[in-house]
């Protein structure tokens, strides 16, 4: 692996590095195959504003595509049975593999991204309108709040 410092203005690795970002590939496996150092590029990101900003939307498109991979994985069947001497059976292991797959990019991608990806906390308001009947003698308010406390007003 090349430990030299990588610059945005190497064009071909950095954007190596952007794309695999961009289709969902982790920037450890980017880096390997730009040929550049992890800590590295975490350093040029962290330098460099142009680098930062297109890393910035490398990352957006690339929860989409884990997204996407997600249905992708969910979807495929052609490994769910497996042939034996009694027939098909189910493939449990490739089943839950896949199950395993699908389920840690989305426990990723609710961490990465909450806003589009997490749990969606819905607090629910009701408001009621209620009119408190008002009066200049003391006894009949009180009997008008307690019919309005009974729900007969």
């Amino acid at each position: 692996m090349n430990d030299e410092k990588p610059d945005y203005g190497d064009t071909l690795k950095a954007q190596i590095i952007v794309d695999l970002v961009s289709e969902g590939k982790t920037l450890r496996y980017a880096c390997e195959q730009a040929g550049q150092a992890y800590a590295s590029v975490h350093r040029v990101i962290r330098e460099n504003p142009k680098f930062m900003a297109a890393m910035e939307e490398a990352r957006a498109a690339g929860y989409d595509a884990l997204a996407d991979e997600c249905v992708q994985i969910a979807d495929e069947t052609a490994f769910d049975t497996i042939e034996t001497d009694r027939g098909l059976k189910a493939n449990k292991e490739w089943i839950q593999r896949s199950k395993l797959r699908v389920e840690t990019r989305l426990k990723l991608l609710a961490k990465w991204h909450p806003k589009k990806y997490g749990e969606k906390l819905e607090i629910e308001q009701k408001t009621a309108t209620v009119a408190i009947p008002t009066s200049d003698d003391p006894i009949e308010a009180q009997k008008a709040y307690e019919r309005l406390m009974k729900g007969s007003a």
